[in-house]
């Protein structure tokens, strides 16, 4: 490997160690490494490595170069993007449905990149968001992403789907592989506007006063759009509402079909 610089360490990811370093070729660059002690956590990455490199959109960080040993040892170099997570400014956006929907114009046009090649990304959530200073997203960690034309990693047996089950649909927490499509990714979507103007996830028992649990209140439905004198308004809730119906069947079906509902609630439109 040719000689780096590492300049400091970033949060792990899963099984990767993450660093930015100072690369000869590259210049300043995001370095995973570490061990995968499964065969299909490797194959994710690999899957991960080869969306990113099919994928050429500002939306999603550029790959550079990775390596993968019979052992399971892997290194990657990945475009570093000066931003910050959403999680660390979701304050920003509290109370503000108009900035929250242009966000989510902007997600829905990155996402819409890999949709169209049949890849779902299951792990939307706000750390894997990055914001860049002029507002622009950047979407992450597609290190579960489902490409629905291949063969699935996850084993049928297992009860649970990979996921980050605050985020998840139903459809991924119950395992329910053959349910999932972009409208997985949708239901997600709905949480995180929701949980950005609330200042809540509307799934919390905080803000329901019902259920044993976040989870617990996905999989019976419960949430609220409206906290603490916080209200979505009434066009923004019917929209979020179908995002957040537990069969994906139910959900709006198209993000053509989403794109254009949250365009009219902007231009006023009833």
């Amino acid at each position: 490997m040719e000689e780096i610089k590492m300049i400091e360490k970033l949060k792990p990811g899963g099984q990767k160690e993450v660093y930015l370093i100072e690369h000869p070729k590259f210049g300043r660059c995001v370095y995973k490494m570490g061990k995968c002690s499964h065969i299909s956590s490797l194959e994710r990455i690999k899957r991960e490595v080869s969306i990113l490199k099919e994928v050429d959109s500002y939306y999603f960080p550029k790959n550079f170069e990775a390596s993968f040993n019979d052992n399971g040892e892997f290194n990657i170099f990945e475009e570093y993007i000066e931003s910050e997570s959403l999680s660390d400014i979701r304050e920003i956006y509290r109370d503000d449905e108009e900035k929250v929907l242009r966000l989510l114009l902007n997600l829905i046009d990155g996402l819409k990149i890999i949709w169209d090649k049949r890849i779902v990304h299951r792990d939307l959530k706000p750390d894997n968001i990055l914001i860049k200073s002029n507002g622009q997203p950047v979407i992450i960690d597609l290190g579960i992403a489902r490409v629905l034309d291949e063969k699935s990693l996850t084993l049928t047996i297992q009860a649970n789907g990979p996921c980050t089950p605050i985020y998840a649909a139903p459809e991924q927490i119950k395992n329910r592989k053959n349910s999932i499509d972009i409208r997985t990714d949708f239901f997600s979507l709905g949480i995180i506007c929701a949980e950005l103007i609330l200042g809540k996830h509307p799934f919390s028992t905080e803000v329901t006063n019902l259920g044993m649990g976040i989870v617990d209140n996905v999989l019976n439905g419960r949430y609220e759009l409206e906290y603490n004198e916080t209200y979505l308004s009434n066009e923004l809730k019917g929209v979020i509402g179908r995002l957040l119906q537990p069969e994906p069947y139910q959900r709006i079906r198209t993000y053509s079909k989403l794109e254009n509902e949250i365009r009219n609630i902007l231009k006023g439109d009833k």
